[in-house]
């Protein structure tokens, strides 16, 4: 008898995972910060938890930044987290992103431009790199390589030309391998400090 409820338990389980996302992504729009990791949206990829980071920083998590003008009151940097949109992913077998493909865009009021990959260190003016890959399950560790698989996150840096002054906003375009855009609005606060949480 206790086998039978067990597999209940574990099949109601399985089931309210999977048919949630579809739930929640309507009533929260797709935000990768309310509904992770699992929501409904038309793009493969989910992107949230922007974090800013103040001018004058040398440093940003491991990564050495090649900052010839520090700026303590301006915000110098930007990270934000990337995962799949399982529930997309199931539906369309789209289970993996080579991040090497991806184009990253950044809008301020400074204007457009465009950030290229970088690999070497420390990190210049202006690019972006990947500075964390995390695995979401508890038991498995993220690969190596720069290919998002389901169970991973990643979190990218992007070291843009010009730093941004207090309340000014900015854009982060992500062009997808596949044509879908993600994008991020935020605002600068009106207090720079080291780390910024812009969520």
């Amino acid at each position: 008898m206790n086998q039978v409820i067990t597999a209940l338990i574990i099949a109601l389980s399985c089931i309210l995972i999977f048919f949630w996302a579809p739930i929640l992504g309507v009533v929260y729009s797709g935000s990768l910060e309310l509904t992770h990791p699992l929501v409904m949206s038309d793009n493969s990829v989910n992107a949230g938890y922007v974090t800013g980071y103040s001018a004058d920083l040398g440093k940003i998590r491991d990564i050495e930044l090649s900052n010839s003008q520090p700026e303590a009151q301006m915000m110098g940097a930007v990270s934000f987290r990337m995962s799949l949109n399982f529930y997309h992913g199931f539906l369309k077998n789209d289970m993996s992103l080579d991040i090497d493909k991806i184009t990253v865009i950044f809008v301020s009021p400074s204007g457009s431009e465009t950030i290229p990959q970088k690999t070497s260190r420390p990190l210049t003016k202006p690019g972006w790199m990947v500075i964390r890959k995390e695995s979401i399950l508890p038991i498995e560790h993220a690969n190596e390589d720069n290919i998002i698989e389901p169970s991973e996150s990643f979190e990218i840096l992007v070291f843009p030309s010009k730093p941004l002054s207090p309340m000014s906003r900015f854009i982060i375009f992500i062009q997808l391998p596949d044509n879908n855009k993600i994008y991020l609005s935020r605002s600068v606060p009106g207090t720079i400090s080291s780390v910024m949480y812009l969520n």
